[in-house]
């Protein structure tokens, strides 16, 4: 994996580099998302952010200056309650919406920039995202976590983006209320699927268990992908069950993934673009099912490669198009680009060693 990933930091490097910005009045860098015709989100320049520690660790150079200074933007524009806020396909005039895909989609580059870089911006955002999430737990209804404020149903993969979030703010902290919610979200998970129909966790449920949305690829695959790094958190038997249920889950993936998207497949239609659904190819690329498996995930990010030698980041401009000129794209080429390269660099970094620090905050050979 490692080849073709330094070739890929070396194609995309360019790119970003040159949406990075500097705020005339504070000082501080920010990455600029030019279609989005404003600052980059939260969630995407952390992603950013981690790509520059992952140039840091391969290359040398700024990048870790870069992920620290892009780090703390995170951190200040963070809410007071610990949440981020999700401009893509906003309403003019409507505030901001709050989500929890925002907070999980960037937990783990939070972390390594952390571990990598020392940044005491990375570990603050990230444990204040996950004191957050506490606050939308719902007590009745244990493994569950609202993907936004106020909301009467279960977003399965929102779930997933909150154990991901907790286990990173455990690992930090050691924190136990932390690893509760781990624990709690993992056997909820479990018990949720196939319960509508076999194979599938669908997007959406209602409290009694029916169906809001159907099917996804994409988001089942986060859940698969986003779990990864809390494995090892898990007590044996619920990781034997959670073993079972991921190889079922890959399964019904890499058959639905031969034919093109549909209703039956992919009910949110923002996301039946599956060539820049990263989380589906890293969820196979980790897939414990088989070698053939895992192949089909690798090849895929080697496809990349290729593709940034020829068409450069084009290659990550969307497919989904919205013709609502009151509402902010429902997704941009940054957006995209952003997310791919934050799971790369997250791929390549969960495969390091911890680094420990000494009270200089120099990393202890």
């Amino acid at each position: 994996m490692q080849s073709f990933v330094s070739d890929i930091v070396k194609e995309l490097k360019p790119y970003f580099d040159g949406l990075l910005r500097t705020d005339p009045a504070s000082g501080g860098l920010y990455m600029l998302d030019d279609e989005l015709g404003d600052r980059a989100s939260c969630c995407t320049t952390g992603l950013a952010a981690c790509f520059y520690t992952l140039d840091g660790k391969l290359n040398g150079g700024d990048g870790f200056d870069i992920a620290r200074r892009l780090a703390e933007d995170v951190r200040n524009r963070q809410l007071p309650s610990g949440g981020f806020t999700q401009p893509y396909y906003a309403k003019a005039g409507e505030p901001p919406v709050v989500d929890i895909a925002e907070i999980g989609a960037v937990a783990n580059s939070l972390y390594h920039i952390h571990q990598a870089t020392n940044s005491e911006a990375a570990k603050e955002s990230l444990i204040r995202a996950a004191d957050y999430l506490l606050t939308q737990t719902v007590p009745e209804r244990p493994g569950v976590v609202l993907k936004r404020p106020g909301e009467n149903f279960d977003v399965l993969n929102g779930d997933m983006y909150a154990a991901h979030t907790f286990g990173r703010a455990y690992e930090l902290t050691g924190n136990p209320v932390y690893l509760e919610q781990v624990v709690a979200i993992f056997g909820h998970l479990a018990d949720r699927f196939g319960q509508n129909e076999p194979g599938w966790w669908p997007y959406i449920e209602n409290w009694d268990g029916s169906v809001v949305m159907g099917n996804s690829v994409l988001y089942q695959a986060t859940i698969v992908a986003f779990a990864h790094t809390a494995l090892r958190l898990l007590p044996e038997e619920l990781l034997a069950r959670w073993r079972q249920v991921s190889e079922q889950a890959v399964a019904t993936m890499v058959e639905a993934i031969r034919q093109p998207p549909s209703e039956e497949t992919e009910a949110p239609w923002w996301t039946r673009d599956w060539s820049n659904g990263w989380e589906l190819y890293m969820s196979l690329a980790r897939s414990t099912a088989s070698e053939q498996v895992r192949e089909i995930g690798l090849n895929r990010f080697r496809e990349v490669e290729a593709d940034l030698r020829e068409r450069g980041v084009l290659r990550f401009r969307p497919n989904i198009k919205h013709s609502e000129p009151d509402r902010a794209p429902v997704t941009t080429t940054f957006r995209k680009a952003s997310g791919f390269a934050g799971i790369i660099a997250c791929m390549a970094l969960d495969e390091e060693p911890v680094l420990e620090f000494n009270n200089k905050g120099e990393p202890i050979a």
